[in-house]
């Protein structure tokens, strides 16, 4: 009460000023609503900046949501990493709100007392006021918030009681209240609105409720936050307002009703003026957020259709007795990696196959052969536990960090073995946490680098000796089968290939426009194929691209992932980390042009293993390496590898041989080591 009163004194002030230049009760609010309007503006300023700092982060916030649908507090954590990447506030947007709350408890606080802020009395006449007042007044008319008003009803309507009179000395200041003119437009705004008389206030919760529904009419297609709002949102938020707006007139003096209504009023044209000021469009990519928004309420909708499938396999995998073999899959995805093996193990044995999947559309589902069981298990609610309570005797996975998330060892079965199937040729001391492989019992290796990478990291850190099986890279194999069966002839025209990873200063965010502009100036076809996660983040810098160089007929922003996979028709490969750089080199035997953007380390202590990464040594083996400060060499380099191709060739060859086992029969042998354990 004391901040109320302390607020109300200097609205009361201010609202005097104003009334003693313009010399209008009604037009005083007014003038001191579009003030406090003005004032705010800089504030309002700030809020518009943050709002479309969370627009913009919306379409990540709900990948998020989608990825964490069943991580609450892991959602939790990221979402706070993503406010502060774009510098988003939570709080600011309630700012304007927490201010206009006290700024109508003043204003009403100041209608309350008349005498002290309108008329500015001193406190002896006003006391002199109230002690008449009590001389005849109920207990309810003598309430703080009641005897002012009162005392200016009786004296203005003549409604002074026979008996009571007024002190002599109160003559005077009685004049001064009865000319005061709290008319507006026919309205009193000291009286408060009701059905019981003055049926002419009416009209102010009325216009209060339209005036509500008129802002919100304009906010929904101006407003930053609203725009981006759902419909149903947009109709409840409007009801709500409109249902206050009425409400709160009926229960304050008409003077702060007509002030909600122009405060309603005049927040139309300083939306627009912020607009101005600061565009949305400039900085928001509504297409994409719509898209994105779509996807989680899709994934939210699959979300629930799906939590009975799931509940029941998570049921029916733990009725099977005696599960000899298990095999975890996070995503659709992953089956490639083990297609090759599970085909092996099918034709060569009799085994159980009981397949986990975290897709619910996993392909696994079509699989028909009677020895594969799929089970989707999708939610930490169900897989935390089924791994936790896991009774198998191997489980294989392409997933690293056992034991160091969410995903642990059983500890019902002590004795699981724990089978990881590298998927990627890449080097596991840099690309992986430290630690990431060290609770499994066995790695099915792809090549020596790896194999080396392993030992020498359990030498440094004492770790338990893992068994390593040195099997090749089935993927590999599969995918080098599949180029061999049809014909590859050179094209006419070459086609180079740009293929960045996704990670943070990519080629995309450091050097594309250089490269293109580099690239455009030869007749090669030039496809630029980005990451599907950086278009699904980013797409604006593709459409910016896509602008850009349209003029070049040779160069194609390729960001329909419907389209054919170009990969493996490519003449040249340009990217810089991404470990397509092996598939595509081994299978076609073509050259890669690699760009030295900031290397992607997972752990800061990969150097203490003492191997230089494949990832490093292996670039200027299967082709060559830029720096970004050197793209102007890349076509005397494309033409050098054009050229030279028979000779990249069997350089190519010779680093596959070299650095991958059992090439051609890894399938095989994964097959055969998983059989041997399990029916040993």
């Amino acid at each position: 009460m004391v901040v109320i009163s302390f607020l109300g004194d200097i609205l009361g002030k201010a609202m005097s000023f104003i009334f003693n230049i313009v010399g209008n009760y009604g037009l005083s609010i007014i003038i001191f609503t579009l003030l406090t309007k003005v004032i705010l503006f800089p504030l309002n300023m700030a809020t518009q900046k943050n709002s479309i700092n969370m627009v913009r982060l919306m379409p990540e916030e709900n990948a998020l949501k989608i990825k964490y649908i069943d991580d609450k507090d892991k959602l939790g954590e990221e979402q706070l990493k993503l406010y502060k990447k774009y510098h988003y506030h939570p709080l600011l947007s309630s700012v304007p709100l927490l201010i206009q709350i006290p700024l109508v408890l003043g204003l009403v606080y100041v209608m309350y007392h008349p005498l002290t802020f309108i008329h500015q009395f001193d406190t002896d006449i006003i006391q002199q006021f109230k002690d008449w007042l009590g001389a005849f007044a109920s207990t309810e008319q003598l309430k703080e918030n009641n005897y002012q008003l009162e005392i200016v009803s009786l004296i203005k309507e003549n409604l002074i009681p026979s008996g009571h009179p007024l002190p002599e000395g109160l003559l005077p200041s009685a004049e001064e209240v009865k000319n005061l003119n709290t008319m507006f437009f026919g309205i009193d705004l000291s009286k408060t609105p009701s059905f019981k008389h003055d049926y002419i206030l009416l009209s102010i919760p009325i216009l209060s409720g339209v005036s509500a529904w008129l802002l919100c009419f304009i906010q929904n297609r101006v407003n930053v936050l609203q725009v981006a709002s759902g419909n149903l949102s947009k109709v409840l938020s409007t009801l709500l307002l409109i249902a206050f707006s009425v409400y709160f007139s009926f229960i304050v003096p008409a003077g702060v009703g007509l002030y909600w209504i122009f405060g309603n009023l005049f927040a139309i044209p300083f939306m627009y003026l912020y607009n101005i000021c600061m565009p949305p469009k400039k900085y928001i990519d509504y297409e994409y957020l719509k898209k994105m928004n779509e996807q989680r309420i899709e994934k939210e909708k699959q979300h629930k259709k799906y939590s009975s499938r799931e509940k029941a396999d998570y049921k029916k995998f733990f009725e099977v007795k005696d599960m000899k073999l298990m095999f975890y899959s996070e995503s659709n995805g992953f089956y490639k990696y083990f297609k090759g093996m599970i085909d092996y193990i099918c034709e060569n044995s009799d085994l159980e196959i009981h397949y986990v999947t975290s897709d619910p559309n996993d392909n696994i589902f079509k699989d028909e052969r009677p020895q594969i069981h799929p089970y989707y298990v999708g939610t930490d609610r169900y897989l935390v536990p089924l791994f936790m309570k896991l009774e198998c005797d191997m489980c294989v996975m392409t997933m690293p960090d056992l034991e160091k998330y969410h995903i642990k060892r059983s500890r019902v079965k002590k004795d699981v073995e724990y089978v990881f199937a590298c998927h990627g040729m890449g080097s596991i001391a840099s690309s992986y946490r430290k630690g990431a492989l060290d609770w499994f019992d066995t790695i099915l290796v792809p090549s020596v680098d790896q194999f080396n990478e392993i030992r020498a990291a359990e030498e440094i850190y004492k770790t338990p000796k893992k068994c390593l099986v040195e099997t090749g890279y089935p993927l590999l194999d599969d995918m080098l089968d599949e180029y061999n069966k049809s014909e590859h002839p050179v094209n006419k025209i070459p086609k180079i290939l740009i293929a960045p990873s996704w990670q943070a200063d990519n080629i995309i965010d450091l050097c594309i426009d250089d490269l293109l502009s580099e690239l455009s100036k030869t007749d090669y076809e030039i496809i630029l194929r980005p990451h599907p996660q950086q278009v699904r983040h980013e797409p604006e810098k593709f459409d910016i691209l896509k602008e850009k160089f349209k003029d070049k007929k040779n160069i194609t922003v390729q960001t329909d992932f419907s389209s054919n996979n170009p990969v493996l028709e490519a003449d040249v490969l340009i990217t810089d980390w991404s470990d397509i750089s092996f598939e595509f080199a081994f299978v076609t035997k073509r050259p890669v042009l690699f760009i030295n953007t900031p290397m992607k380390i997972m752990n800061q202590e990969y150097e203490k293993i003492g191997i230089p990464p494949i990832t490093l040594t292996i670039r200027t083996v299967i082709g060559e390496a830029l720096e970004t400060n050197e793209l102007g060499k890349t076509n005397e380099i494309i033409d050098k590898m054009l050229t030279e191709r028979e000779e990249y060739s069997k350089k190519i060859s010779a680093a596959y041989e070299e650095h991958v086992y059992n090439i051609g029969k890894s399938t095989k042998l994964c097959g055969k080591y998983i059989i041997k354990r399990l029916n040993g």
